[in-house]
């Protein structure tokens, strides 16, 4: 059994780390829902500092607890290195929410450093390819992540996003057939280069439809 204390909310900060976001309509069914019937579930925290505790989870919960004049708040406090902190937000945070594209390939990339890719696909709610796709955001550039940190909270459909489909096994060999066809035509050393493959063919798709279209960004082909 959990052992849930009551810590002093000014004791409590959130981690550099968390790539989740929550958007203005879904935080303010969270505000009301505290305020009208509590807390129903504790934040998990580590020790961090002096005397001070780090949010693994629950960063959202805790905002608004203070926002509301709330003095402490129930925790549980468990024992995590830097590593285990970093996975426990990122499993618990998958459903709630959505994380911000570059965050999460950030912190992949950290966690990637120590522990393989392979081995946290076993450990995350993501994929190994998955990963490997989010990863490519990192090569955009430099400026990116500030541009990405300043829009989080906009529509989703203004950052960059990583799909992903289930397919079977012909299918995905003539995705990835299509997708290989199209890198051949792009740009070498271009950034991103499946993602503009893919965007390369739905624009001529779509453009054999005769519908008109805004492309994200040009596609020049050889």
């Amino acid at each position: 059994m959990l052992d849930i204390k009551l810590i002093k909310i000014d004791q409590i900060f959130p981690n550099n780390y968390n790539p989740n976001v929550v958007s203005e309509d879904i935080l303010a069914k969270l505000r009301a829902e505290i305020s009208q019937r509590g807390l129903c579930e504790p934040i998990i925290l580590r020790r961090k500092g002096d005397g001070g505790y780090e949010i693994v989870d629950g960063e959202h919960r805790w905002r608004v607890c203070q926002e509301l004049g709330w003095e402490e708040i129930p925790c549980i406090i468990q024992d995590y290195d830097d590593n285990e902190a970093k996975i426990k937000t990122l499993q618990l945070n998958y459903m709630r929410g959505s994380a911000v594209p570059v965050k999460l390939a950030s912190l992949i990339h950290e966690l990637s450093k120590e522990i393989k890719l392979e081995d946290l696909a076993k450990r995350l709610p993501y994929e190994e390819s998955l990963m490997l796709n989010n990863l490519e955001l990192l090569k955009l550039p430099e400026d990116f992540t500030k541009t990405v940190e300043e829009q989080a909270m906009k529509e989703a459909d203004e950052l960059p996003s990583v799909i992903s489909f289930v397919l079977y096994k012909n299918q995905l060999e003539m995705v990835e057939k299509a997708i290989k066809i199209a890198m051949e035509k792009l740009p070498k050393g271009a950034k991103n280069l499946k993602a503009m493959a893919l965007e390369y063919i739905c624009t001529e798709f779509i453009d054999r439809q005769g519908v008109k279209h805004e492309s994200a960004q040009p596609v020049n082909v050889d």
